[in-house]
């Protein structure tokens, strides 16, 4: 269930720009590595193995084309995807780099959801589609009439981590009335997916995962903004850093 976080290596021209994604990137449970040109993109390759490279087209110096022929050149490092960053006046140049051997492009600024899912595709085998974000709240989980005053650690728009040493079983069908900044509050139906034990030897948060169901298209959209808006409240382009 639990596996080591994959690794990113993030090469752009913008030190702000930087700043921003790897600091996304965290918060989405990666692994960052950043490099500053060409070069450092070379050198940081063979010492950290990335699992993917975020690469800006406006990458000094030797350039982002230029960097994007020695990766697809050397045996060893070819297999790595590479995406290219850009701003929409780049669109000629984002397609032609996936002539040269790039795997994906996105426009800047990306979602957290839109970012997820390309880093999802192509780097697991069995890809996530959905961001989570870690964000403590108050839920009441009422199933088989049985009502438990609990707190969430993480949420997506489908679904809801619990933390717990008491796990409810895998397959119980649950309501669930979670104390989130709205109105009232939100109450949704779910299953519990999986359980994760409380281990004395590596301490992994115990709990039990709920995945939602019957969710309405309007607030499935609306946990999703919510979500995003957690992972990235604080990076918006206009704040200074």
């Amino acid at each position: 269930m639990f596996t080591t976080p994959k690794t990113v290596l993030v090469a752009d021209d913008n030190h702000a720009s930087t700043m921003r994604l790897s600091i996304l990137l965290k918060r989405l449970d990666y692994s960052v590595v950043t490099a500053a040109n060409c070069a450092d993109v070379m050198k940081k390759m063979v010492a950290f193995n990335p699992d993917i490279v975020l690469m800006g087209i406006k990458l000094p110096e030797m350039g982002s084309a230029t960097c994007l022929g020695y990766i697809k050149r050397d045996a060893k490092l070819k297999g790595t995807p590479v995406v290219m960053m850009g701003d929409k006046t780049d669109a000629k140049t984002m397609e032609e780099s996936l002539v040269r051997g790039a795997s994906a492009y996105f426009f800047k600024p990306v979602s957290p959801t839109a970012l997820y899912q390309v880093i999802q595709k192509l780097t697991e085998k069995k890809p996530r589609e959905n961001v989570r974000a870690r964000i403590i709240f108050k839920a009441i989980i009422t199933y088989q009439n049985t009502k438990r005053v609990s707190f969430a650690s993480t949420l997506s728009e489908k679904g809801v981590f619990i933390r717990t040493v008491k796990p409810i079983p895998i397959g119980t069908k649950v309501a669930i009335s979670m104390d989130l900044p709205s109105e009232k509050p939100v109450e949704l139906e779910g299953t519990v997916i999986y359980v994760v034990e409380f281990n004395r030897d590596q301490f992994i948060e115990p709990g039990i995962c709920i995945q939602f169901s019957n969710v309405d298209k309007e607030l499935q959209l609306g946990l999703r903004k919510f979500v995003e808006e957690q992972l990235t409240y604080d990076l918006d382009p206009n704040l200074e850093l």
